[in-house]
């Protein structure tokens, strides 16, 4: 049984489970049935083996070592088919079990969907929020559930359902197919369209889990024009043309200095590429897309074996349902990325409250950082690139800093979709807390 988000899908699998059932019931049955087979087979054996011992035993002069060597064997014989058969039907016995187990779990879940849509159906849900102007999100009267849908956008939605879903007042709400686009895709809503507390289709859903105007965080360029001072000097490359200023020409004797190039709308490095000029940039870029280009940053902090290291600084940003008022929780905790691994600063081991820890510029930086990111919200707010609704919105954001060895920081750039680990995929370094922390 793997949980469900939809009816069809419910549906689907309580009748694949039922085939299983079926089909290894039968094979059970028959690996058992060979068992006893066996079994009756030793024991005729044995019987045998007895018969020919007496028979023997009234002979002149017995065979006595060889008679009680054969009557030996057919009795451990014996006495292993017979165990063999209790393993055998206490296995099979388990496995049915097991199975029907799952059955009930998901048939549970059958009756708790239907449950909900009754539930909502009759006014048990949140009202649907109108536009802006209409009249805030409201929580509704009366309340016995809280319902959650998965509606398939993509990004941490499943995952804040099934954190919300440990409560024990929340249930599923099922999704369906809303509309299928020119391009062939398929955008889901909760069922009915019915509104829900929470779902990662934001017009269905009581709390919005997208915050209005991420895009001025989660694009480099766009970041850029409002937070120059934070950032390394950026350049910008589209459909292989620089647009703005162009870097000055590097002298064929200059020191090796590395340049990137990352795409605008790509995160967690997927789109990072090093080279050693800005020419090499220009040459890497391709058409129909766009560029950010920056220097390495002059005389960067390492990691203890020399290693390019850089911070992610995880945040909580929280616009309230009047639609001006920002709130922005900065993490205690981060992660601190090296070469190819991640380190998590959870009971004292890299980004840690004492000062006893060993990475000690975490303290020193970590103002610095929260500094930043205020900046960039307000700025973002004041400037109405970040946009207020009629309903709570919130997102968990990163930003990713490098640290110089003078200890000053540059903001790289945010993600709106930053990694995120659970206890039950990671249980010694996770994000747990800081996503119910989000979702409290």
């Amino acid at each position: 049984y793997e949980r469900a988000w939809g009816i069809e899908e419910s549906l689907e699998q309580f009748q694949c489970l039922m085939k299983q059932h079926e089909l290894q019931s039968s094979v059970g049955q028959s690996h058992v049935s060979v068992r006893q087979l066996q079994a009756k087979v030793c024991a005729l054996q044995a019987a045998d083996v007895a018969k020919a011992a007496r028979e023997a035993l009234g002979a002149a002069q017995p065979d006595l070592a060889a008679v009680m060597l054969e009557a030996k064997s057919a009795a451990r014989q014996l006495s292993l088919a017979l165990r063999m058969q209790k393993i055998k039907e206490r296995h099979s016995a388990e496995r049915l079990k097991m199975m029907e187990e799952e059955i009930k779990k998901s048939n549970a879940e059958m009756t708790s969907l239907r449950e909900g849509i009754e539930d909502v159906s009759s006014g048990g849900g949140p009202p649907l929020a109108g536009p802006i102007g209409a009249g805030k999100a409201e929580v509704g009267a009366n309340r016995k559930w809280f319902y959650c849908s998965d509606c398939h956008v993509g990004g941490h939605g499943q995952r804040f359902c099934r954190y919300l879903l440990k409560r024990p007042n929340w249930r599923i709400y099922p999704s369906e197919r809303w509309f299928e686009d020119r391009n062939g895709q398929v955008s889901h809503c909760p069922l009915g369209k019915k509104a829900v507390d929470f779902t990662d289709e934001t017009y269905f859903s009581r709390i919005a889990m997208h915050i209005k105007g991420r895009i001025w965080l989660e694009d480099k360029r766009k970041l850029y024009e409002f937070v120059p001072d934070l950032m390394p000097y950026t350049y910008v490359i589209q459909n292989r043309q620089w647009v703005g200023e162009v870097p000055e020409k590097v002298a064929p004797d200059a020191p090796p200095w590395p340049w990137f190039l990352k795409e605008t709308d790509r995160n967690w490095g997927t789109s990072v590429v090093c080279c050693a000029n800005p020419d090499e940039c220009l040459q890497r870029s391709k058409d129909d897309a766009t560029y950010v280009v920056q220097k390495h940053i002059p005389d960067p902090l390492h990691y203890y074996n020399g290693e390019k290291c850089h911070i992610k600084f995880y945040n909580l940003l929280v616009g309230l349902d009047d639609g001006v008022t920002w709130r922005l929780y900065t993490y205690r905790d981060g992660y601190l990325q090296y070469i190819d691994r991640f380190v998590k600063g959870v009971s004292g081991d890299h980004y840690p409250h004492e000062a006893d820890n060993d990475w000690p510029y975490w303290d020193k930086v970590y103002p610095k950082c929260q500094a930043g990111v205020a900046t960039v919200i307000k700025r973002a707010a004041e400037q109405g690139k970040l946009e207020g609704r009629n309903k709570v919105q919130f997102e968990i954001i990163s930003a990713d800093y490098i640290v110089t060895a003078s200890e000053d920081v540059y903001l790289l750039e945010f993600n709106t979709g930053p990694v995120l680990k659970d206890a039950e995929d990671s249980p010694d370094v996770h994000d747990a807390g800081m996503v119910d922390g989000a979702l409290h």
